[in-house]
């Protein structure tokens, strides 16, 4: 997903290169180099997975049902399921169906 908003931005700077005479042209370029840079920063240190809302769901469950098994989760897990947790928050809410612990 991100590779391919990168590319396209990729083909718009190059597009508005060679209309660089025009004003216009030349700002919208510096502006599409600019998210590339910042896009580049932004990721640079990071893995980016991209998953489908049922996917991360069940992920979500498995780390609760895990939890409530063993009474606690590794710190690595309990991360991943919290980062799980603002990213259905940051989507519009829970997935359907699931209701979180912290948001009770």
């Amino acid at each position: 997903m991100l590779s391919d908003y990168r590319t396209w931005l990729e083909s718009e700077l190059a597009l508005l290169g060679n209309a660089s005479h025009h004003a216009y042209a030349f700002g919208q370029a510096n502006m599409a180099k600019r998210a590339i840079e910042r896009l580049d920063e932004e990721t640079s240190d990071k893995v980016i997975l991209t998953l489908e809302r049922g996917e991360a769901a069940a992920i979500s469950t498995a780390l609760e049902m895990l939890e409530e098994a063993t009474t606690t989760l590794p710190p690595a897990l309990a991360g991943l399921r919290e980062r799980l947790h603002v990213g259905f928050s940051e989507a519009g809410g829970a997935a359907k169906n699931e209701t979180h612990p912290a948001d009770a």
